[in-house]
């Protein structure tokens, strides 16, 4: 049993740890992250100024979401890891449920979210964005990498 809780709690671990953190409280960091995601976005789009902003409203409003669901998914797996010896069969199996479920509510967000987005933007821009998501993320990466090299010099 104790083996199984471990299996379990590690892999939620690991599934929550490759997640987007939310926190209600902007710092700087992620001010400037939202300013180079916006223009990473809107350049890479090709957003018109009419398109940008109907897009923008609607974006922000999906990731806060998103970041709530992801947070709240955050929050009950670290509660599942710290209480994984003491629980029950059916405690482990409420748990994996509201993982599910949280996964559940992120695929239904993007429904929402795909069908807004087809109300202002062609099929193909809406296609572009969600590679653009993927290609924002490595572009980050690469950055984070080329800084770590110039304070190394």
């Amino acid at each position: 049993m104790k083996a199984v809780c471990r299996i379990v709690g590690v892999f939620l671990f690991f599934a929550i740890s490759f997640s987007l953190s939310a926190q209600t409280t902007k710092t700087d960091n992620e001010k400037a992250l939202k300013a180079e995601k916006v223009a990473f976005l809107t350049k890479k789009l090709e957003l018109t100024p009419d398109e940008a902003k109907l897009f923008w409203p609607i974006y922000d409003e999906y990731w806060d979401r998103k970041n709530t669901i992801l947070s709240e998914r955050r929050k009950f797996v670290e509660e599942f890891l710290k209480e994984s010896d003491k629980l029950s069969d059916a405690d482990i199996v409420n748990y994996t449920n509201r993982y599910v479920n949280s996964h559940r509510q992120e695929t239904e967000l993007l429904a929402e979210f795909n069908t807004r987005l087809k109300t202002i933007l062609s099929p193909k821009k809406i296609m572009l964005l969600y590679q653009s998501n993927y290609e924002f993320k490595g572009y980050l990466l690469q950055k984070v990498k080329e800084s770590g090299k110039e304070e190394k010099k």
